[in-house]
């Protein structure tokens, strides 16, 4: 199946797909269309939410299994041409390959809630098993990553010899990162994570209790890397003031834990 293109005035949406895989597009009040995928080979997935959102999604390797929810509300709140946009996404592999996922915020409601750019970005490679669940949701004040009440544990899971990258920027400076590179196998868990103009919440935030925690079996390395512009502070207790660069690095020969690596900053 080649080169799917759907469009109305509200959306438009682009799917290439090299293995078995269903679509389904409904359309009423709200704009939602459905990916559904199963077998070997590939799948990349464009969605625009009109000029509000654009989410792009990449997965090959053999016994790929997963699924995009995605949906254009067409609400318009308060009038300020700014639709909501959401997209659940659920993909894995079995014997080996890679998964990639992109969300971004183009619009907001600049006056009262500062510029549009908010982007997360999630990178898995695996010799073997490996999985990603994630919310994006977006509107005219912020972008949020809630993954609470659907997925509250272990977004991100790999196993084999692999690689994981996952960050969440609300502009230039300010933003948040953690990398993995490890043989054996990784439990990854980041609940939540918001903004508010140019302040972020990494691990934590959407209202609710924080969850942010990694633990690895095998050998390899974590790194965190979080930049703010003007103050920073993690959940462990370090505060930093002006352009503050943290970082967390460490190797390991049998296994890592991080019980909690949430931090925000503005």
């Amino acid at each position: 199946m080649k080169a799917k293109i759907l469009a109305t005035a509200m959306f438009s949406f682009a799917l290439l797909l090299s293995i078995g895989a269903s679509l389904v597009a409904i359309e009423a009040s709200a704009t939602v269309t459905k990916v559904k995928w199963g077998g070997d080979g590939a799948v990349n997935v464009e969605w625009n939410s009109d000029d509000d959102a654009i989410m792009k999604f990449h997965t090959h390797g053999r016994a790929l299994r997963g699924n995009i929810i995605m949906e254009d509300k067409n609400d318009n709140p308060y009038g300020y041409s700014v639709d909501t946009s959401d997209v659940k996404v659920f993909a894995g592999i079995r014997n080996g390959g890679e998964i990639e996922y992109l969300f971004k915020r183009n619009d907001s409601y600049e006056p009262m809630y500062g510029d549009a750019g908010q982007e997360v970005y999630t990178y898995i490679s695996t010799s073997n098993r490996a999985a990603l669940w994630w919310h994006s949701w977006s509107n005219y004040a912020q972008y949020r990553s809630c993954n609470y009440g659907w997925k509250n544990d272990n977004q991100i899971i790999a196993h084999g010899n692999h690689y994981i990258y996952h960050s969440f920027h609300v502009n230039n400076d300010n933003g948040a990162l953690v990398e993995i590179g490890a043989d054996g196998k990784t439990n990854l868990t980041i609940m939540n994570e918001d903004h508010w103009k140019d302040s972020f919440k990494f691990g934590k935030g959407c209202g609710c209790y924080t969850n942010a925690k990694v633990t690895i079996d095998g050998s390899g390395y974590f790194n965190q890397i979080a930049t703010a512009k003007h103050h920073l502070e993690t959940d462990t207790g370090i505060e930093i003031d002006g352009n503050a660069i943290y970082q967390v690095y460490a190797e390991f020969a049998d296994g890592f834990h991080f019980g909690n690596f949430a931090l925000e900053g503005s």
